[in-house]
């Protein structure tokens, strides 16, 4: 079964879908003293410029007695106890360093007056793991379409006593699918720039995994009317086709893994309104600023 774009359709996307995973099992690295920079606030560890995202919610985990010793002791509630476990949103500037914020605003805009403080510490590094957590849903912006395929598998249950061929139509079902969207950089309200999905695939070690909400259909007021598909994804291809005489188009390629689940109703995280004008944040969610001074 093939599904295209209608006229009404879009796609909302969530970045990972590593929610269940024990932050004991994410990417094991370390953190040294020479990891720190307190006068740009910025902590580097390798395979963070190969995994991280602008706006990635990331959790950060350790075993060390000292606990995450490069955060102050004021960043945790209890201010007393330096914890072993910190979930904070982050900010990668092109050499891989790393702000950390409590907000996803805060971490796209490089808001540095909402930054959580790093210090510098002694002694050897801290051995850390990091997994990244989901973020919420947002609009992949200028899509010019988007295709998913389902398919069941047959099952051959044929004998060598039987005269005619029989299958069952119970096998797993799986998925694949394509997204295909007019290039720009920018990002508008609530709305993600296509240049993320391009970003997905080069996570190397974390995975280019993402949570895809495919809306055939949408009203803001009437929820019998939203019709989605609700699948767990995997970017396996991308690709940019540059035109002399038309706009640039990127495309990915996805395979589900997981359910694939068509829906009719509210999607979880929304609120209906009594118009069909969506709401919009005072703040865009840009997450390719450029920095002025790091």
């Amino acid at each position: 079964m093939t599904v295209f774009l209608g006229y009404g359709g879009h796609v909302r996307l969530r970045r990972t879908a590593e929610s269940n995973m024990p932050p004991s099992n994410g990417q094991a690295v370390t953190v040294g003293p020479e990891d720190i920079n307190t006068s740009l606030n910025r902590a580097g560890f390798e395979t963070a410029i190969d995994n991280l995202i602008t706006g990635d919610r990331v959790e950060l985990y350790t075993e060390d007695a000292r606990g995450l010793a490069f955060f102050p002791v004021a960043t945790w509630p209890t201010a007393t106890v330096v914890e072993k476990s910190i979930s904070a949103f982050v900010n990668v500037n092109a050499a891989g360093g790393l702000r950390f914020f409590r907000s996803f605003a805060d971490a796209v805009n490089n808001n540095r007056a909402a930054e959580i403080a790093l210090q510098s510490f002694a002694g050897a590094p801290v051995s850390i793991t990091y997994t990244i957590r989901d973020v919420d849903y947002n609009v992949l912006g200028n899509v010019k379409s988007f295709e998913l395929n389902t398919e069941r598998e047959d099952i051959d249950t044929t004998t060598l006593n039987d005269n005619f061929r029989q299958r069952y139509s119970a096998g797993l079902i799986s998925g694949n699918g394509q997204i295909t969207t007019y290039f720009d950089f920018n990002t508008t309200g609530i709305t993600e720039s296509p240049v993320l999905m391009l970003q997905v695939l080069q996570r190397l070690d974390a995975g280019s995994r993402v949570d895809l909400a495919l809306y055939l259909s949408e009203s803001e007021t009437d929820v019998s009317q939203n019709v989605y598909y609700d699948v767990e994804a995997m970017v396996v291809r991308s690709g940019v086709t540059v035109n002399a005489d038309s706009v640039i188009e990127a495309t990915v390629d996805f395979v589900t893994t997981g359910e694939v689940r068509l829906l009719i109703g509210k999607p979880s995280g929304y609120i209906l309104k009594e118009d069909d004008y969506r709401i919009r944040q005072e703040q865009s969610l840009d997450f390719l600023l450029t920095e002025v001074e790091d």
